[in-house]
């Protein structure tokens, strides 16, 4: 009799067990801040008056020469509208597993820099009475992987659970893109030929636009919220995210290189450039044997430029508002239940 009683009782915990298991379809957008990670450098475009021919990215500034004044700039590319997908699993009431894939399209980060232009007097690069004003803006877009655990703590007779979840990062896909834009103002004829060609290739105003994509990197993320359930089937839930992720940069290529005359002609010096000053391929060291002129003199300018490699926040914290669908045989099931028959002897 005992093992009877105790072999009902395992399976009408299985039963529960099994009834409170279900798929979800989870479906977010919102907007995130910088959050701590506002303490961040950001890696741009280098414009240094004094060595116009090295090209790198560098921690970005705000400077201006003719004060002069520096202003390191700081931020997160993570700052932005994301939008996510989810696709999960309950085990049982209280845990489940999910799977995202989040879209990021950043905020603009910006930068203003007016530095004195330099000309080559075949020994040095010598400062000249005149100034370059360049304009950076800075964006990324970003597709991640978002493996996580959920615990929720659902109240009995009441339709809102607050839960929690935790996760790594795994970017699959996206980039960053930096476009600058120069003006400046050194008079024409000698100097206007000296500085539309190497190593300056400035016209009197010059569009230029670099894209810098990623290589395997890895982060944390996680989320509080409270989910409010409407029906059976359907969750509406507000929630809390925040994400650590510093991404590190793999290659970046210059795509475009325009520079307009005094007479408003406007010119592509993307193949005047070359290779070695267009593309660029990052490393974490560089030593003798390492594409790059600085440390190896028999450098090839026919392939790409070896650089050491930069790194780009994406950390944030944000607000979330979506959807979960509860697909499950308990959640999908119809009503059946019919009154009670009326009493027959009556």
């Amino acid at each position: 009799m005992k093992r009877n009683l105790l072999a009902l009782i395992v399976l009408a915990c299985l039963s529960t067990q099994l009834n409170a298991q279900y798929f979800t379809v989870r479906l977010a957008g919102g907007y995130a801040w910088p959050g701590l990670q506002n303490s961040e450098s950001v890696s741009g475009p280098k414009i240094d008056p004094l060595n116009p021919d090295i090209d790198a990215l560098a921690p970005l500034s705000t400077i201006n020469d003719s004060i002069p004044s520096t202003k390191s700039v700081r931020g997160s590319f993570g700052k932005g509208m994301n939008f996510t997908l989810g696709l999960g699993y309950m085990i049982n009431p209280y845990f489940g597993v999910d799977l995202g894939i989040s879209y990021l399209k950043s905020a603009t980060i910006t930068a203003d820099q007016t530095r004195q232009l330099t000309v080559f007097t075949g020994i040095n690069y010598s400062y000249i009475p005149y100034y370059l004003d360049a304009k950076f803006k800075c964006d990324a877009v970003g597709v991640s992987l978002n493996p996580s655990l959920i615990v929720q703590a659902p109240f009995k007779k009441v339709k809102l659970t607050p839960y929690a979840r935790l996760g790594i990062s795994l970017p699959i896909a996206g980039g960053l893109t930096d476009h600058i834009s120069i003006d400046q103002n050194a008079p024409g004829g000698h100097f206007a030929q000296v500085l539309d060609t190497l190593p300056y290739y400035l016209g009197r105003h010059t569009e230029v636009t670099l894209k810098t994509q990623g290589t395997v990197s890895l982060g944390v993320n996680g989320a509080i919220g409270l989910k409010y359930d409407a029906l059976p089937y359907l969750s509406v839930f507000f929630e809390i995210n925040g994400q650590y992720l510093v991404t590190r940069a793999k290659s970046a290529q210059i795509t475009q290189w325009d520079a307009t005359d005094d007479n408003g002609v406007t010119t592509s010096l993307i193949n005047q450039r070359g290779v070695y000053r267009t593309q660029f391929n990052f490393v974490d060291e560089l030593n003798n044997n390492s594409n790059n002129k600085q440390y190896n003199a028999k450098y090839d300018p026919t392939k790409p430029k070896d650089d050491i490699r930069p790194t780009g926040a994406l950390s944030n914290l944000g607000l979330n508002i979506g959807l979960t669908f509860n697909l499950g045989k308990q959640t999908l099931k119809k009503k059946t239940d019919k009154p009670a028959d009326a009493d027959k002897s009556k």
